[in-house]
């Protein structure tokens, strides 16, 4: 009797084993490499960063992104970024202010340090009651900064 019960523990166990864990985690990132091809264009260029929960670091999914836009906006004369900020992941309206700021900070100083700088550059810090039902219904999809980049060809283009 004992064994029986012990035999239905295993298999039971094997099971539970079988089937994939559920959770919330991010699918792991494809194993073959992705080649993106360089397109050199000085045309206005949209970016969109996303952000971890209640973070305000670039993943390294973000850093290849802004990687690949300063290589395609290298030599090109930026006259404006727009940034729109959207952080509906703040647990209150003084904590979406500063997580908002942050994010917006960390998107604009890795642009600085790859050699896209402008003149103007506005940002525009979007509460989650005022964002439109698509952007603020996906959570994961409202901790973002949306970057529009006004770009013309520079000199020696």
């Amino acid at each position: 009797m004992r064994r029986a019960q012990i035999l239905a523990g295993f298999s039971i166990a094997a099971i539970a084993l079988a089937f994939p864990a559920m959770s919330d985690a991010p699918k792991a990132p494809p194993l073959e490499p992705v080649h993106v091809p360089f397109v050199k264009t000085c045309q206005d260029t949209k970016i969109t960063v996303y952000f971890s929960k209640q973070e305000s670091v670039l993943s390294s999914y973000a850093a290849r992104s802004l990687n690949t836009a300063g290589d395609q906006l290298a030599g090109c004369a930026v006259s404006d970024i727009q940034a729109r900020v959207i952080s509906a992941d703040a647990s209150d309206d003084s904590a979406a202010t500063s997580l908002s700021e942050a994010r917006a900070a960390v998107v604009l100083e890795a642009l600085n340090a790859r050699g896209i700088r402008a003149r103007d550059v506005r940002t525009n810090f979007v509460p989650a009651a005022e964002a439109t039902p698509t952007e603020a219904l996906t959570f994961p999809m409202a901790r973002r900064v949306d970057l529009t980049v006004k770009a013309t060809t520079g000199y020696g283009l």
